[in-house]
């Protein structure tokens, strides 16, 4: 049997640094490119991982822990198989052996362009195990697995996991960062039967939904060409104080509800003015902290909106990587896309990833 499923990139409009905290607010774009998996069965017992990246890998299915000899990258994809094949296990089924092939369009010329690959594998292999089983899973506890499966990785549990949340949902989402003490508590006093219960709880301060987004509006990308590390920036910001988290979030989630109703209200004149002041707040932030976040490209990019009269933000950590703008018009696009270039800017080709794309394999 062959089962193939697909999760979307994301690429953040606002909340950034702050959701990495619990109780703090971020709105995120899923876009259509995407991570592609295919499953099939095998005879033998074991899991055989292949990519287009990476090379193949192959494990026993009684020993999917990550270890030091197997390369990192494949750490994600163990790591979630280690949690379905509990899942699994839990409703009565037994994972078999698999042969899992990974493609993507997540990256240009083999550069990451910062549209979260890694949550993207983590969602489509759940997605795919789910399918391939013929198992309902709603979108919700599609993130609540892949959530657990990075907690369980110690690079990756700090993130704010809202990268699995627009993989998990597609369209333009409101996402909250859930207790990460309390589910951290939950694994550690892991029993058998406890997965199923845990995905069946309410997260504390998790709130994650979609957004209506205006069919005038238009989301444009501009790649600067310089893949930006995110998980490095987290381990720094990871050593500074919490508070000046927690006091960049008291600024930005007020401003990510007006902005939430700004976009549902079309309210232009408003949204540009909040997505400013939430960028206003992340460059004092990234001064504070000594973080590099605004490069020469990124203050290009923004610069080149603002003096059009148009929305944009630095999309995620910074340091590289994307900018966004959102236009109302076909003109307005044209023009800022051109100037983009003749910076060297590239624009992406990228759209709101939709339920129904979703489906399209």
């Amino acid at each position: 049997m062959i089962t193939k499923a697909k999760a979307p990139g994301k690429l953040y409009l606002a909340g950034e640094y702050s959701v990495t905290l619990p109780g703090h607010a971020s709105i995120i774009f899923a876009v259509d490119r995407y991570m592609f998996v295919t499953l099939s069965d095998l005879d033998e017992r074991e899991i055989i991982l292949k990519s287009d990246k990476l090379a193949t890998c192959r494990v026993a299915l009684d020993q999917l822990t990550p270890t030091d000899d197997i390369v990192p990258e494949w750490h994600l994809a163990l790591s979630t198989l280690q949690v379905l094949q509990t899942w699994l296990t839990e409703q009565g089924l037994t994972l078999g052996g698999l042969s899992i092939e990974f493609t993507s369009d997540l990256d240009i010329d083999g550069k990451k362009i910062g549209l979260g690959s890694s949550a993207a594998l983590v969602v489509a292999l759940i997605k795919a195990v789910a399918k391939h089983f013929d198992l309902e899973l709603s979108k919700l506890n599609r993130f609540k697995l892949g959530a657990i499966a990075l907690t369980l990785l110690p690079n990756f549990k700090n993130g704010s996991m809202g990268d699995v949340a627009a993989a998990s949902f597609n369209n333009v989402i409101y996402y909250q960062r859930f207790d990460n003490v309390w589910l951290q508590s939950q694994l550690d006093s892991y029993h058998a039967g406890n997965l199923l219960n845990l995905l069946s709880l309410d997260w504390p301060k998790l709130d994650i939904h979609t957004i209506a987004f205006p069919e005038e509006w238009q989301l444009l990308v501009g790649w600067t060409g310089q893949p930006a590390d995110t998980q490095q920036l987290l381990l720094v910001n990871a050593r500074v104080a919490r508070i000046y988290k927690d006091r960049l979030g008291k600024k930005t989630t007020p401003l990510i509800k007006i902005l939430e109703k700004n976009i549902q209200n079309t309210d232009y004149i408003g949204f540009k003015t909040n997505l400013r002041l939430n960028q206003k707040a992340l460059i004092a932030f990234s001064e504070a902290m000594r973080i590099n976040y605004l490069t020469p490209k990124l203050h290009e990019l923004v610069a080149a909106a603002y003096h059009r009269g148009i929305a944009s933000k630095i999309s995620g950590a910074g340091n590289g990587d994307n900018g966004i703008a959102i236009v109302t018009n076909a003109e307005s696009a044209a023009n800022l896309t051109q100037k983009w270039e003749s910076f060297g800017i590239k624009p992406l080709n990228l759209h709101i990833a939709t339920d129904e794309m979703e489906d399209a394999l």
